[in-house]
């Protein structure tokens, strides 16, 4: 069953506190009760308690609540103060109740919507304008980093008065034996003949066996008793409604079952394995031919009589060319564009940051060679 408790307010013209709800005048300045907001000792609207925190609550008899009422104070237009619900007349200046707008929830939202409006409306620390306006120079920054680094992934790397040493090449040709191989497996493959056969465990099969019991501790959580909390409402007349609650409180409860689970043993399981033979064609060896001029050819493979040719064939153009500096290195490039580099040839070559092409140049940039890291 719900009670009614007493409420709190504080005076807004002296600041006197822990005025009684039931008080219409603040007892220190004599100023009816105007714009206040109702609370409890340590408490808020809407709070919930528990049995135990009820302590500074005071209680109101049947009498004191039928002289407060259930409804919220109506607030006189002309004077602002509070009144009780069954006032017909604003007892501080005796205004008629007709001519009230609203009640003391009415100008309690009205002053929290307006309390937060202003807080909205404040201006924004120092420190935060100060960062959100060095945010411009910034991307600035980061701008000027990603052109720079488009320009330089554009750019090329030029070495310029190279002088060709040498020219090479070398090609070769893959070639298969057939080779006879002696093999053991649970089928015979095409082309393989046996030499002989016999039964080995393949594989081992778990089979049931037995069952067998164990023990499980479980939980569960069952009913222990009910315990007793309580809400509370602003009534908006300088009392508040106390509504008891039960709710229901568990324990957790042990307990053990019997299970029973599956034990399996392995059974092995045979089958028939064949040693056999089987010719295959192996890759064994390799043709070459190599060369520092223009002379390239095909290397003679002289097949014996259970070899063949076989791919892919391999073959490479490589010239050497030396810096200023003596520093050397090789470079590769198509059959066609190789036969075009001589020896004391002078080139420059040109690479791509962004792609790594290689090109040899004329001495206007134009592209005649691709040419590749060896």
């Amino acid at each position: 069953m719900s009670r009614t408790v007493m409420g709190y307010w504080d005076c807004p013209v002296c600041g006197s506190k822990g005025i009684a709800g039931n008080v219409m005048n603040c007892p220190s300045c004599g100023r009816a009760r105007g714009d206040v907001q109702f609370y409890m000792k340590d408490g808020a609207e809407n709070s919930t308690r528990e049995e135990n925190e009820r302590g500074d609550i005071e209680y109101l008899n049947e009498e004191q609540a039928k002289e407060i009422g259930k409804n919220p104070d109506w607030y006189c237009s002309f004077c602002n103060s509070l009144n009780k619900d069954h006032a017909a007349f604003c007892t501080n200046c005796g205004a008629s109740r007709e001519s009230s707008e609203s009640n003391y929830f009415d100008q309690l939202n009205k002053r929290k919507a307006a309390e937060a409006a202003e807080k909205a409306a404040q201006p924004q620390p120092q420190a935060q304008q100060v960062k959100k306006k060095s945010r411009l120079p910034l991307l600035l920054i980061i701008l000027a980093v990603i052109v720079g680094l488009v320009v330089y992934m554009n750019g090329s790397n030029t070495q310029g008065d190279l002088r060709v040493t040498g020219v090479n090449w070398s090609r070769s040709i893959p070639i298969e034996q057939n080779i006879e191989y002696t093999e053991s497996d649970w089928s015979i493959p095409a082309g393989g003949t046996e030499v002989s056969h016999r039964q080995e465990i393949q594989r081992y099969d778990q089979v049931l066996d037995h069952y067998e019991d164990y023990e499980v501790q479980k939980s569960r959580q069952v009913l222990d008793h009910y315990e007793t909390y309580y809400t509370y409402s602003d009534n908006g007349n300088g009392s508040f409604t106390e509504v008891p609650h039960e709710r229901a409180v568990y324990r957790t409860e042990y307990y053990t079952e019997t299970e029973s689970r599956p034990v399996y043993v392995p059974v092995p399981r045979y089958a028939t394995k064949y040693t056999y033979t089987i010719w295959r064609w192996t890759r064994t060896r390799e043709a070459t031919a190599a060369g520092n001029d223009h002379d390239a050819y095909w290397p003679e493979t002289n097949l014996a009589a259970d070899e063949r040719e076989t791919t892919p064939r391999a073959e490479k153009y490589t010239f050497t060319v030396v810096d200023e500096k003596d520093a050397r290195r090789t470079w590769r490039a198509t059959e066609e564009d190789w036969r075009k580099i001589n020896e004391g040839d002078r080139m420059t070559i040109t690479t791509q940051r962004g792609s790594g092409e290689s090109w040899i140049v004329d001495e206007k940039g134009n592209h005649l060679i691709r040419v590749y890291s060896n």
